[in-house]
């Protein structure tokens, strides 16, 4: 089977981040046909400013073309106040401008998330899915991630060691094989 190109997004700069050991784990848990790049450029993402407007800036132009390319986008996002922080919010806006290439339009987005809290950063997860749409994206949301109290999950080095989040996860590639070659499944002309 050709691979499948997922481009994981982290919302968290945060040394120690717990989304960011999610992320980390989904990368370690993804087994062929996928290949999961954890993007790196987070905390160099400007914030939204209109007057920036076309062309964009290097980095975020360099960030929709990756997003474009993908042929699955994996956003983890903290939570902050029931929300999702300034940093995920200005990735999905920059992602969710209406210019060519139009990276979120159609693509299929896979949410996860972990919190201290025992909800697992649902809220933030909810909030996102409805900015994802609302640019277009294709936000599979029956196949979300949350990870209720994270902290006792991650051990002291930020790696993901609980085995309930870590069979979630596994599982979870496994549903977005499934829904990714239904995707893909070629309509005879």
């Amino acid at each position: 089977m050709e691979s499948i190109d997922v481009l994981g997004i982290c919302g968290s700069v945060r040394a120690g981040s717990l989304n960011r050991a999610l992320l980390l784990a989904a990368q370690e848990l993804a087994r062929a046909p996928f290949q999961v790049e954890a993007w790196a450029g987070n905390a160099d993402i400007p914030r939204v400013d209109a007057t920036m407007g076309h062309p964009f800036p290097p980095v975020v132009a360099a960030l929709r073309d990756r997003v474009a390319a993908a042929d699955v986008l994996l956003l983890v996002t903290p939570e902050l106040n029931r929300s999702i922080p300034g940093n995920m919010k200005d990735i999905v806006d920059w992602l969710g401008i209406l210019a060519p290439p139009r990276p979120l339009a159609g693509k299929p987005v896979v949410l996860m998330s972990a919190s201290p809290n025992r909800f697992g950063g649902a809220f933030a997860q909810l909030q996102l899915a409805d900015l994802l749409r609302r640019s277009g994206a294709d936000v599979l949301s029956d196949l979300d991630v949350a990870v209720g109290y994270a902290h006792r999950h991650v051990d002291d080095h930020g790696v993901l060691v609980g085995e309930d989040p870590r069979h979630e996860i596994a599982e979870l590639w496994q549903r977005v094989l499934t829904r990714v070659q239904s995707h893909r499944q070629v309509v005879p002309a």
